[in-house]
């Protein structure tokens, strides 16, 4: 789900952790929540707040409440592109650096959407080697149902401007998102919000290839 257009293939979907994003201006209101209002705030950006309300409404009845430590998005950006441009060939300076910009759940219950944001340790090729590629999303598998939870990863090439030539194709952007204890959740909307945080990513870095990122993966 994207503000504008986009030209170049983008590169894999895989399986795991997130959040919601929306394109300013373009969402409705979001319901009253007191708790965390700046960490309300982040979520509302980065997956919409109508998107933020069908969550809710998925998980149940209860109080939905922030559980990360907020990360303001101009700071989330600025963090991960600077891992981008101080990244080498054959460095692993982005191995177990991982942002989880919007973690939400319901109080008392086991009820968790976690997102989560890395450069990939897979590089392009790797990804593209997947039984499924071919399209401009490839699929290395569909929404994975696990003890618990559902699993949705989002892998996209992202040039960061200032970082090495390599970037592109052996550091690709790599987004998650997780829904635990909610068996019948919504796959259709996991996956939409996955591609919502992709969008949003892609734009705020930015990604100066300007990745072709779809509604949903």
């Amino acid at each position: 789900m994207r503000c504008s257009n986009r030209a170049v293939a983008a590169l894999g979907i895989v399986v795991s952790a997130a959040m919601l994003s929306a394109c300013s201006g373009d969402e409705e209101a979001s319901r009253d929540r007191s708790d965390a209002p700046k960490g309300w705030s982040v979520c509302n950006d980065l997956f919409g707040s109508s998107r933020i309300d069908a969550l809710q409404d998925e998980l149940g009845s209860g109080t939905l409440t922030v559980l990360n430590e907020l990360t303001p998005l101009d700071e989330l950006m600025s963090n991960r592109a600077s891992i981008a441009k101080s990244w080498e060939p054959g460095s692993e300076v982005h191995y177990s650096n991982t942002s989880q910009p919007c973690d939400l759940g319901i109080d008392g219950t086991g009820k968790r959407f976690n997102s989560y944001v890395s450069w990939s340790v897979d590089s392009a090729r790797d990804i593209s080697s997947g039984d499924d590629s071919g399209g401009d999303w490839h699929s290395l598998g569909n929404v994975k149902r696990e003890d618990g939870g559902l699993h949705l990863t989002a892998v996209i090439p992202c040039k960061v401007k200032g970082s090495q030539e390599a970037q592109e194709s052996e550091l690709p952007l790599e987004v998650e998102t997780e829904v635990k204890n909610v068996p019948d959740f919504d796959t259709k909307l996991l996956s939409e919000m996955t591609a919502k945080l992709a969008g949003k990513l892609a734009d705020g870095l930015p990604c100066a290839n300007n990745p072709a990122i779809p509604s949903k993966v």
